[in-house]
């Protein structure tokens, strides 16, 4: 699995204890001061597993010795939170693909992570949303700690597909670890790099995985210097090169990840057995030089977690750890069925073996076999025998080697062996392939060497076609499928037909191990039919008989009560734990008093900002998960007072022009952010000390301001408005209306009781009213019932003799202007 989830309970558990005080979770050997046996380590990491409430189980176990006798510890895969009831992995418990914790003082201590408490991350992060990244080794130089983590991709639902992407190098702090730069380094998609880094000579050598079908191949590469960053050569078999493409394969049967240290005058790489499938073996290699040639394998140990049905991966080495003459090694534990790490969350954590190195020499041991044969049956299995040996007490171990496939070693194959019997069958063969066969005799004074090899060409025909296959419907969409044990086949693909769809071509859900599988979730109330398809030597089986399926949803449970934040903007900030993990969720939002909730927010987080509210209305927030089988209840509602704050920055630039034709002024402003403003005046003019805001707000930051007096002086200001009321104003700004009084008045009779007053319009559209007044009689000013516009004005009954006054005055009374002629 290498979703990236939400946590559910874990979110407040990061919150309240990301540092967490390791009282009691430490490891001693007792006797070497900063050595640790491996029975302490182990349990050390299942009590933190157990009671940090955050950490719950990982793989990898990488170790970093840092400054201050601290320890950094990797990891890949990390579930988060704490054991359930009977030391269950809670179905809620959330998953990131990397992480580490700090031991210092013999005790683990703080748990690192990516992201936030309430939304936790991969501590490595990668660019692309649908990549992972697994953590290979990592060095410390310069107060600097340099990660080395492989990129990978999802290629199937089953627990073995992933593809290698690239290498990515992440770069943290070693006094807190604080993130630096994460970047992907210049190299391909064939090895994944960073199995191991180990420091001689002033450079670094890192090694790496190449995966070719079901066999690994180890690799090495060098630095110039002890910068990861730096430029890398790369061991070609018989010298360096720049080329990545030029790497040669060490040795075959390495884990994605091992140890390699130098131990003595020799360097060991320790490594989970690869060279067969599933094997419970822990080997070692020796050499002369980082890139070997390597002998063996020594085999170190068995893992007994296989015999309980678990699998057994990537080994690794901590001689700094580790007490004098010992070997410390670590390896990790899962179970291809997650129903068994789900049951137990103990199973999926580290374990520590230590054994002693060198190991001590044996006495003479019995004469090598001598007369073997190997002959394929043409069953997908081989006929091995050989002469027995001179002795008492005399049993037998057959070696295997896999030729075409590029096994570079022997390896012992597992299981009981053929006792003192001279025959074996050797199964889980691969059809065409060249194998060697070599056994060895064993008596209470030690083993033998390896017999002269016997070589055979196997036969193996495809597997029969699965028999009986059954599948039950899960409450989650899932489908779990189960299937009969079918001889010399160790995987299996599952297939599903969307049948209410319509599809005609299956599709691959993922290739699984043992006898049963868990796949989707897939499409609510669609009938499906599953097929399985056995892989065997001999290469892909028929299909089996497919069988119909049903997926059911139950709509999730209701969230636990959300949490309401109001923001300055309006906005309500909602939180809540999830229900589990993959579920939408959508959020409810309405005012208190209101019976509709309205339209609901979507989001696939556990968070959510709603759209800005009323300011000062009180609200109701609900939440409700969502999966294929439809919308779960709501939560308990959660009530929350809306707030704007007001704005808190000034609009920059005010700027005024003056539209003299139109008796205008328009006003620009650069916004702040804020999306309404008003603007505020004052007549100087008038002497008005008081701006005086408008009671209408503008929207953008344009507006054009009417109604002013020609020839007064104004200021303006702007300022931003929300619902929470103005923020700061701007700097004033002042203009000057130019006078609109028509200028060049005259007045003139042409005839006799008439007279025509003309004049020059400063701003055309004017409506103008006319002022007379008889001076020969005395008479005060009248206005003409009747406006005036253009540029003259005629009027007659006049009394002829007298002397007459004319004047034009506005209309609106803002402004008068008065011209006066005699008129003889």
């Amino acid at each position: 699995m290498t979703r990236r989830v939400l946590i559910g309970g874990v979110a407040a558990a990061l919150a309240a204890g990301a540092l967490v005080t390791a009282v009691g979770w430490s490891a001693d050997s007792g006797d070497e001061e900063g050595k640790f046996a491996a029975d302490a380590l182990t349990a050390m990491f299942q009590e933190y597993g157990d009671s940090s409430g955050t950490w719950l189980g990982a793989d990898r176990t990488a170790s970093v010795p840092l400054s201050g006798d601290r320890t950094l510890w990797l990891f890949s895969d990390t579930f988060l939170g704490r054991p359930g009831e009977g030391g269950t992995r809670p179905r809620d418990s959330g998953l990131i693909n990397n992480s580490a914790i700090i031991q210092e003082d013999g005790r683990l201590g703080r748990f690192y992570y990516g992201g936030q408490p309430s939304a936790p991350s991969a501590l490595v992060p990668t660019p692309e949303q649908e990549e992972f990244n697994w953590i290979g080794d990592a060095v410390t130089a310069g107060g600097r700690v340099q990660v080395l983590a492989n990129s990978y991709r999802r290629s199937g639902a089953g627990p073995l597909d992933h593809k290698l992407t690239g290498t990515m190098l992440a770069d943290f702090t070693e006094s807190s670890l604080t993130p630096g730069p994460v970047r992907k380094l210049p190299l391909g998609d064939r090895i994944s790099w960073g199995s191991e880094v180990l420091t001689g000579g002033g450079r670094l050598y890192v090694y790496g995985t190449e995966g070719v079908g079901s066999m690994k191949f180890a690799h090495v590469a060098r630095t110039a210097g002890l910068d990861l960053a730096g430029a890398w050569e790369f061991w070609t078999g018989s010298g360096w090169s720049a080329t990545e493409s030029d790497s040669a394969r060490l040795l075959s049967g390495v884990g994605t990840n091992y140890g390699v240290r130098r131990v003595g005058d020799q360097y060991v790489l320790v490594t989970h057995e690869n060279n067969m499938i599933f094997s419970a073996d822990v080997v070692a290699y020796t050499a002369d030089s980082p890139t070997g040639p390597f002998n063996g394998p020594h085999y170190l140990f068995r893992a007994p977690e296989v015999a309980e049905g678990h699998i057994v991966y990537d080994a690794d080495l901590h001689q700094e750890l580790s007490r004098k003459g010992r070997l410390l090694v670590s390896y990790n534990v899962n179970n291809l069925d997650e129903a068994v790490t789900y049951a137990d969350a103990s199973v999926y954590r580290p374990r520590f073996v230590e054994v002693k190195w060198p190991p001590a020499g044996s006495a003479k041991g019995p004469a090598a076999p001598g007369g073997l044969t190997a002959v394929a049956d043409g069953a997908g299995t081989a006929s091995v025998t050989w002469q027995p040996v001179t002795g008492s007490d005399i049993s037998y171990r057959v070696y295997r080697r896999d030729v075409t496939a590029g096994q570079t070693h022997f390896v012992r194959l597992p299981g009981d062996g053929p006792g003192a019997n001279t025959t074996f069958r050797s199964d889980f063969l691969t059809n065409g392939h060249d194998y060697e066969f070599a056994v060895t005799a064993v008596s209470p004074r030690g083993e033998s060497t390896l017999s002269e090899a016997a070589a055979m060409r196997a036969t193996v025909p495809p597997p029969d076609a699965p028999g009986t296959v059954e599948v039950r419907a899960l409450s989650d969409g899932r489908v779990t499928v189960h299937w009969g044990q079918i001889p010399f086949v160790q995987l299996v693909k599952v297939f599903y037909r969307d049948v209410t769809d319509g599809q005609s071509k299956p599709e691959a859900a993922g290739t699984f191990p043992g006898v049963s599988a868990t796949i989707g979730p897939l499409r609510h109330g669609h009938e499906y039919e599953i097929t399985v398809v056995a892989v065997g030597g001999g290469g892909d089986s028929p299909p089996s008989r497919g069988v119909r399926v049903t997926p059911r949803v139950t709509p999730p449970a209701a969230p636990a009560l959300p949490t309401a934040e109001a923001r300055p903007d309006g906005s309500v900030h909602v939180t809540w734990p999830a229900v589990a993990p993959g579920l939408s969720y959508q959020v409810f939002t309405r005012e208190v008093g209101s019976s509709d909730w309205g339209v609901p927010g979507l989001t696939g987080r556990t968070a959510f900002d709603t759209v800005p509210l009323r300011h000062g209305r009180e609200y109701e927030v609900a939440v409700a998960a969502v999966n294929s089988g439809g919308v779960g209840e709501k939560s308990l509602p959660i009530r929350v007072r809306a707030v704007v704050a007001a704005p808190t920055a000034a609009p920059a630039r005010l700027e005024v022009e003056v539209e003299a034709e139109q008796g205008v002024v328009e006003l620009t402003w650069k916004s702040t952010g804020a999306e309404w403003h008003k603007v505020s005046r004052r007549d100087l003019t008038a002497g008005e000390t008081e701006l005086v805001e408008d009671g209408i707000a503008v929207k953008g930051t344009r507006t054009v301001v009417r109604g002013l007096a020609d020839g007064h002086e104004y200021e303006f200001v702007v300022a931003a408005v929300n619902d929470g009321g103005s923020g700061p104003r701007s700097t004033p700004v002042k203009v000057r209306l130019p006078s609109v009084a028509p200028t060049e008045v005259s007045a003139r009779s042409d005839e006799p009781g008439t007279v025509t007053v003309a004049w020059t319009e400063i701003r055309r559209g004017l409506t103008y009213r006319v002022q007379l007044r008889d001076t020969t009689a005395g008479e005060q000013w009248r206005t003409d019932p009747y406006p005036v516009t253009g540029d003259r004005y005629r009027t007659s009954l006049l009394a002829g003799g007298h002397r007459y006054e004319f004047r034009l005055q506005l209309p609106d009374g803002t402004m008068s202007v008065t011209a006066s002629t005699t008129v003889r």
